[in-house]
């Protein structure tokens, strides 16, 4: 092999490794369901940046509020069947989420 064939590859490589390195992944996204008028999972786990999408397998209209790690409250709405609300998680903490139509529908998410 010439090096005419060597310098263009490593130039491309050391291009690529450096593009992956200047910039962060992208954003996870994790799905939690509601079903049976329950979440599940009813706790998780994800990184600041990253996004939950709550689905709405019931049969049966949820709300969605999620209580911030300083008290105050998000209302983000209702789903319906088959429809979804993807919130995304900007700060560390720990989030209680519930519905206001069902009470016993709680679950916690923990932002690293």
């Amino acid at each position: 092999m010439s090096r005419a064939f060597i310098a263009p590859r490593f130039a491309l490589s050391a291009t690529v490794a450096f593009s992956l390195l200047a910039f962060p992944a992208a954003a996870a996204e994790t799905k939690v369901d509601q079903h049976d008028l329950k979440f599940t999972p009813d706790a998780i786990t994800i990184n600041a940046g990253d996004s939950v999408r709550f689905t709405d397998t019931d049969h049966i209209t949820h709300n969605i509020t999620i209580v911030n790690p300083d008290g105050t409250a998000d209302d983000k709405g209702m789903d319906k069947y088959n429809e979804d609300i993807v919130v995304p998680f900007a700060k560390a903490g720990t989030y209680q989420v519930h519905c206001k139509i069902h009470p016993m529908m709680k679950m916690a998410i923990t932002v690293k």
